[in-house]
Formats: structure tokens, sequence, C-alpha cells
């Protein structure tokens, strides 16, 4: 009797022959979990399951040419995750751009108030996009879908203590890149808290 493998955790693509066996199975395995995942971050089903036909579409287009870090298992839903982080935050930026553009400036804020928000949030952004790969991933899964870290070593196949370093890095370099916005900080934090 044939030991089952676990094609997740496989961190290499399969020969021609077996390679559209391997693929479908991967599809059927995961499909729905990947389309939960990616529903929990974007709330909306139809989005969700576009974005992991992608990653599967994606996958076959590339597969010859991809290299596995980690486990497949862990580059699908690294993906999902990606792409639906993307959507989720090109779709509240529309809507933040119609509530900005419906109801002008918001109330009780200065327009250096304003100016000095937008700086630090672009900052943030800028800090984040400066972490590495695998840094900024687990920082986002952590502090934007409150995951823990136990899920978060699980979705991506590493251990806790992985996260937890990476999580430490990612804090470090957000201190050094955002040290001269502390002031700013703690006015937003205490002030309009």
């Amino acid at each position: 009797m044939k030991k089952k493998v676990d094609i997740g955790a496989t961190t290499y693509w399969p020969e021609k022959e077996e390679e559209q066996a391997f693929y479908q199975t991967l599809f059927h395995t995961y499909y729905v979990d990947l389309c939960k995942f990616s529903f929990s971050i974007i709330k909306d089903k139809a989005k969700a399951e576009d974005i992991v036909q992608d990653v599967f579409i994606t996958l076959w287009r590339k597969r010859r040419s991809i290299s596995f870090s980690f486990s497949i298992k862990s580059y699908v839903f690294k993906s999902v995750y990606n792409k639906s982080i993307t959507a989720y935050h090109q779709h509240t930026k529309r809507i933040k751009v119609d509530l900005e553009e419906a109801s002008g400036a918001a109330e009780g804020v200065t327009a250096v108030e304003w100016i000095q928000a937008e700086e630090l949030k672009e900052a943030i952004a800028i800090a984040i996009a400066e972490m590495t790969d695998g840094c900024r991933t687990i920082f986002l899964m952590s502090r934007e879908e409150a995951l823990s870290y136990k899920e978060i070593s699980e979705i991506l196949g590493i251990s806790i203590k992985t996260v937890e370093n990476q999580m430490g890095k990612a804090l470090k370099h957000l201190r050094i890149h955002l040290k001269e916005y502390l002031v700013l900080i703690l006015f937003f934090t205490v002030y309009r808290g």
C-alpha cells in the first residue's frame, strides 16, 4: 500500500508525466481553504474566488520557472494573501477617495494635520515596502489580518520562532525608519485617538 504524500509539503514541481495529476490534486485539496482565506481579507466571495483562480493559473503558467523557497502550499497561500491584500487596498483606496470627494475635508482636522497624517501614512507605507518579502508578509498578516503567530506559521509552513524573529525585525525596521515621525505618531494617537 502506497503511503499518501502531503502534496502541499512538496518543495519541487513534479516531472512532466506527473504534473497534471499533481496540479489537479493541489487545486482540489486547497481551493476551498484558499477561497475562505482570501474572503477573510477582502469580504467579497466572487473576488476571493477570482483571486484563487488567478493564483492557480499563474502557478500553472510559471510552474517551470518558479523557485519554491518553502512548500508549494506556503507558496499558494502567500500568493493568495498578497493578491488579496492588494485587492483590499485598492478597494479601500477607492472608497476613501469617494468619501473624501463626497464630504470634502474631514471636520475638526486642520489642513496641516491632514497633510501630516498623509505624510505619516506614506512614510509607514514606504517603510513596510522596504522590508524583506518574508518580513513584510508576516508583519501584514499579524497587524492587518490580526492572525496569531501560530496561524501565520501554519499558513506559511514555518516555525513560530521564525515568525517571532521576523516580527522583531519588522518592528525594529519601523522604529528606525519612522523615528523622525515619533512626535506625529504620538500626536495622532493621544490627541486624535
